[in-house]
């Protein structure tokens, strides 16, 4: 949610891209006599005042208020940002480190933004050392839990991909047999052709010895073995 929308008030009823160009306006340290000028001869702004304010310009009251309130929640959100993003490119730079470490997808990297915000806060605002150890504690916890989550993920990545393999090589194994068993009968069929057409192998024996052929050839269809 837009933490600045839930403020009242001229500023804060102006659309957000011109609520972010006076941020960074008194971010850079502009005065309220060079801003106040700028921003009411801007039509978007004239027509937010005509509808909702009587065509009231903004003053510097108004901007006294901002100032104090959208503003300061406005410098939190970038502090949040930048944090987010220094995380973020830490990830990535761990992602590619070839010792193939596991590092958290993004929505750990969001929450280890927010717990590490929140230790400053607690920083700022806890006074009692016995207070800050507390919560510093609590977000180890919390820390040490998205780490334990980010392992078991990184474990299932691990075994799915090691199934798909398996399935890949099962597969290919398949495919292999069924495109080499019609040679092998063929050759075995050329083997035997030879083997019962040289002289001194009885006619009886060779009828015998086919019908095992046959049992042979039947039982090499179902197991994918081929033995001459």
């Amino acid at each position: 949610m837009d933490q600045i929308k839930t403020h009242t008030g001229k500023i804060a009823r102006l659309p957000r891209n011109l609520r972010d160009a006076l941020n960074h306006r008194l971010e850079n340290g502009e005065p309220a006599r060079v801003i106040l000028p700028w921003l009411n001869a801007l039509p978007p702004v004239l027509a937010v005042l005509a509808a909702q304010f009587r065509a009231c310009p903004i003053n510097q009251q108004n901007l006294s208020n901002w100032r104090r309130g959208g503003y300061q929640a406005w410098l939190k959100q970038q502090e949040h940002r930048h944090l987010v993003r220094e995380v973020a490119q830490d990830a990535q730079e761990l992602a590619a480190d070839p010792a193939g470490r596991t590092v958290a997808n993004n929505l750990s990297t969001v929450l280890v933004a927010e717990l590490a915000l929140s230790t400053r806060k607690a920083r700022a605002e806890l006074t009692s050392p016995v207070a800050q150890a507390a919560h510093l504690r609590q977000c180890l916890q919390t820390l040490s839990h998205v780490r334990r989550e980010d392992h078991r993920a990184g474990r299932l990545a691990i075994e799915q991909e090691r199934q798909v393999l398996a399935r890949s090589k099962r597969n290919d194994d398949k495919d292999l047999h069924n495109k080499t068993a019609p040679a092998n009968r063929q050759l075995l069929r050329s083997i035997l052709a030879d083997f019962y057409a040289s002289p001194g192998v009885k006619s009886d024996q060779g009828e015998s010895t086919q019908i095992k052929v046959n049992q042979d050839q039947n039982s090499s269809c179902h197991s994918g073995d081929f033995v001459v």
